[in-house]
């Protein structure tokens, strides 16, 4: 077979191999880095915070803070507020009833280094209120779990 006819099919699984290894690098690196790229500050909520995320990382604790937020737009806010959360329901209840979407713009990584982070901070950008509603997981006893939401206007 001619040199030629060779040439696109070498140049085709060169650029299929390289497809596959820049789609398993960053599944390799899932673990580590959630956040690839992020720019503005967490604590001012009324800046502008735009993050890229890793497409590859673990998602499950960004499901349980969002079945969480759900929950607190219920009527049961409070309760859950007060019973499970230890915040003040006053402040957080009526801003994550007025609010219809929360955005998620920064999440710590699962591991620190070699060991397993002791905590775990998911950032959402309340957009109609203006406000940052932090959601910290926590190993406990039960296991890995929202300890705690605390709200910065």
């Amino acid at each position: 077979m001619p040199l030629s006819r060779r040439l696109p099919k070498v140049f085709l699984a060169g650029f299929g191999a390289l497809i596959v290894w820049s789609l398993f690098f960053p599944y390799v690196q899932r673990l580590d880095r959630p956040v690839l790229y992020y720019y503005g500050t967490l604590e001012v909520p009324q800046g502008t915070a735009i993050a890229v995320l890793n497409p590859f990382r673990n998602r499950k604790d960004e499901v349980n803070a969002e079945r969480l937020i759900r929950d607190l737009r219920t009527s049961q806010c409070e309760q859950i507020v007060r019973e499970r959360l230890r915040a003040d329901s006053s402040r957080i209840c009526p801003i994550l009833r007025g609010s219809k979407k929360a955005r998620l713009v920064w999440l710590d990584a699962e591991r620190k280094g070699e060991t397993w982070a002791q905590s775990r901070e998911l950032v959402y950008s309340l957009h109609e209120s203006r406000s940052r509603l932090f959601v910290i997981f926590a190993n406990s006893e039960a296991g890995w779990d929202v300890d705690t939401i605390s709200l910065i206007r």
